[in-house]
């Protein structure tokens, strides 16, 4: 009988005995037996690949800018007060609206102006009847006199007079222009398009001219954004921009600006004034940008960061924000090695440049570094990687269609 054991053929006789000897069976049979428990042990599986979306280091000269606290403000803000004394009829405006510059805000009782101006009406035509009366004189006194039919003095007194009944007849319709415009101020209507204030009278409070303020309103496009800068900063300022004041479109008057949630707002301002001097008391240089807010969405008083360009840097590396990892202070991005394995590589950030962030140390041109899936592409993880463009990654997602497909008509 024939025992194949690893390739080693034991032959035993029909006693059942082996013709070898007894050591030399066993350490062969020891051997066959290890040889087959080797063969049945398996390699473990190699983990499955993470799928990511990573893109290409941008290199790109990037200006870098500084922020600075600012606050919103009307760019035009004005109290307004009723120019004629009386008692407030009406209120024609919802508190905290969006007016237009001609719009009825208040009304006031138009009786007494309405009264004044009639009385000067009558004056004006008193006036210019006896106008009238003087002139008839003058015409009448101008042949006579060429006659010596009357006196020389009694042709002057006649001028005189009709001088003086002109100069009445002036000063009457003074008095009817200004009583026309007490029965127009009855009406107070809004004198530039804007956000108004509540209400701070009601109908029936007597109004006094000049005094009482009725409202407070405030144009908010553009607004005007009031922020300051330290002794240091200008400065710095005044060392790299020693050649004059930049023109109005120089990208160094350039500014954007931060909400305080956060959010970005789209449009950017312009720097259109620079206080005479520095406040002494706090150290600090006043500056005033201007933006544009057609969808009325800034209000006076809101809070936000202001990013002034500080300077431009050639080249730069960037990366998206989201493919910047913190750990203990410490800053990773996680890049394709040369395997299509995940390495994680320390760097070192500069500045912010909106959705960006620009790489002092760490990285280089050329770098491919995972924008999506980095909480799961652990070091030495394999990747399925997908390419995609910054354009691309910015854009929204699509919607996804409805559950069941499209509705049929």
């Amino acid at each position: 009988m024939t025992i194949a054991v690893a390739d080693v053929t034991l032959h035993v006789s029909a006693a059942g005995r082996s013709t070898r000897p007894h050591g030399v069976t066993l350490a062969l049979a020891v051997a066959g037996l290890v040889a087959l428990a080797g063969c049945g042990k398996k390699e473990p599986p190699s983990p499955p690949a993470v799928p990511v979306k990573v893109m290409t280091v941008l290199q790109q000269d990037t200006p870098l800018f500084e922020e600075f606290v600012g606050e919103v403000s009307g760019s035009r803000q004005v109290s307004l007060r009723a120019q004629i004394t009386g008692v407030l009829m009406g209120k024609h405006f919802d508190d905290g609206a969006l007016v237009t510059e001609g719009q009825k805000l208040f009304t006031i009782d138009p009786r007494s102006p309405l009264a004044e101006q009639a009385n000067a009406r009558a004056g004006l035509a008193a006036a210019r009847a006896d106008l009238a009366r003087a002139r008839q004189d003058v015409a009448r006194y101008g042949p006579l006199v060429k006659e010596n039919a009357i006196s020389k003095q009694i042709y002057d007194n006649a001028v005189a007079a009709m001088q003086a009944a002109q100069a009445q007849v002036a000063a009457n319709q003074a008095a009817v222009d200004q009583a026309s415009l007490g029965v127009e101020y009855a009406t107070v209507t809004a004198p530039l398009t804007g956000r108004i204030g509540a209400a701070q009278v009601f109908p029936g409070d007597l109004i006094t001219a000049g005094t009482t303020v009725l409202a407070e309103l405030s144009e908010d496009d553009p607004v005007w954004v009031y922020f300051s800068i330290s002794e240091a900063k200008l400065l710095d300022y005044e060392r790299r921009y020693r050649g004059g004041t930049p023109h109005a479109d120089d990208p160094i008057r350039q500014v954007r600006m931060t909400l305080s949630d956060g959010t970005e707002y789209k449009l950017p301002g312009m720097i259109i004034f620079a206080d005479r001097a520095l406040d002494t008391r706090t150290g600090t240089y006043r500056l005033r940008a201007e933006f544009p807010n057609p969808q009325h969405m800034l209000y006076p008083g809101l809070f936000a960061r202001i990013q002034v360009r500080a300077d431009q840097r050639k080249g730069a590396l960037l990366v998206p924000d989201r493919a910047v990892v913190q750990t203990l202070g410490k800053y990773f991005v996680t890049t394709v090695g040369a395997d299509g394995k995940a390495l994680q590589v320390p760097v070192t950030p500069g500045p912010r440049y909106g959705g960006l962030w620009v790489m002092d140390k760490g990285l280089k041109p050329g770098d491919t570094v995972v924008v999506e899936g980095v909480q799961k592409a652990r070091p030495g993880v394999p990747l399925k990687v997908t390419k995609v463009t910054y354009e691309q990654l910015q854009a929204p997602p699509a919607e996804a269609p409805p559950p069941g497909g499209p509705a049929k008509g």
